[in-house]
C-alpha cells in the first residue's frame, strides 16, 4: 500500500497549490475587482481540492478497504472473546458484591452492638452518679438540720446552706447528664473488610453510578448548554434581537462568507 502511494506523481499538485497560495498573500481586496479576484482564487483552490481527489482517492479507497478488512476480521474475534470475559467477569462481581454485602452487614451488627453496650453503659453510669448526687444532698440536709437543732446555725443560715446544697445537686446531675452522653457518643467503630482475594492481572475498583431523581435540583454548574439546538435556532431566526430573546445569556451575530 505504501509503495502504491509512493509511486503516484504528486508534483503537478504542489505546483499548482504553490501558485494558488502566492496568489493568495499577494492579492489585497480593496475594491470589486479585487474582490472578484480573490473569490476566482478560492473557486480555483475549491475546484483543485476535487482535483486532488481524484489523484490520490483511489490509493485511500485501496488503504481503507483494507483497512476495513483488518477491522471488521479483529471485531469478530473480540466479540467472541467479549462475551467470555463478561460471564466470568459477572460472576466474580456477584460474588464481589455479596461478599462486600456480607462484610457490610456485619459491620454495622458489630458497631450497632458497640453502641446499644455504650448506651447502657452511659445509663448505668449517670444513675449511679444521680443516686450519690441525691445522697450526698439529703446528707447535706440531714447536717443542717443537726447542725440547726444544735444552734450551730441559725435559720437563715440553714436556709442558705439548703440553697447551696440544692445547687450544687443540680450541678452534679448536670454534669452526670453530660458525662452519659459522652459515654453513649464515643464509640470506636470497627471497619470490616470483605474477604475478596488479589488477582494479578484484575484491578480492584467499585464503580459509583446515579440517576436522575429531580432535574430542578441540580446545581447550575452540573448542566450544560445544548450548542447545537441553539446553533440551529439561531441560523433559524437570522436576527440577532429575536435570536437573544429566544435564549438569554448568548450574544448573536452574522459573518459573512464565501
Amino acid at each position: 500500500m505504501s509503495t502504491q502511494i509512493a509511486q503516484i506523481d504528486t508534483k503537478p499538485i504542489e505546483n499548482k497549490l504553490a501558485l494558488l497560495r502566492q496568489r493568495a498573500e499577494a492579492i489585497t481586496v480593496t475594491d470589486a475587482e479585487s474582490y472578484a479576484l480573490a473569490c476566482q482564487i478560492a473557486v480555483e483552490g475549491r475546484a483543485e481540492v476535487k482535483a486532488i481527489g481524484f489523484v490520490l482517492d483511489p490509493g485511500i479507497d485501496s488503504a481503507k478497504r483494507h483497512y476495513d478488512e483488518l477491522r471488521n476480521q479483529k471485531a469478530g474475534f473480540v466479540n467472541r472473546v467479549t462475551p467470555i470475559v463478561d460471564l466470568a467477569a459477572n460472576k466474580a462481581a456477584k460474588w464481589k458484591e455479596d461478599e462486600r454485602r456480607k462484610a457490610q452487614a456485619e459491620q454495622d451488627k458489630i458497631n450497632e452492638q458497640r453502641r446499644l453496650e455504650a448506651q447502657r453503659k452511659a445509663a448505668e453510669e449517670r444513675k449511679a452518679a444521680e443516686e450519690k448526687a441525691e445522697a450526698d444532698r439529703k446528707l447535706r440536709e440531714k447536717e443542717i438540720k443537726e447542725a440547726q437543732k444544735a444552734g450551730e446555725v441559725g435559720k437563715r443560715e440553714a436556709e442558705r446552706l439548703r440553697k447551696e446544697s440544692e445547687a450544687q445537686a443540680n450541678i452534679d446531675m448536670k454534669r452526670a447528664k453530660d458525662a452519659a452522653l459522652i459515654t453513649a457518643t464515643t464509640v470506636q467503630e470497627v471497619t470490616v473488610k470483605a474477604a475478596v482475594p488479589t488477582v494479578a492481572g484484575i484491578r480492584a475498583r467499585v464503580n459509583w453510578k446515579f440517576r436522575i431523581v429531580n432535574e430542578a435540583l441540580i446545581p447550575r454548574k452540573y448542566l450544560e448548554a445544548d450548542e447545537v439546538a441553539i446553533g440551529q435556532m439561531v441560523r433559524d431566526k437570522k436576527d440577532k434581537k429575536i435570536a437573544e430573546v429566544e435564549c438569554p445569556g448568548i450574544e448573536a451575530w452574522a459573518e459573512d462568507a464565501v
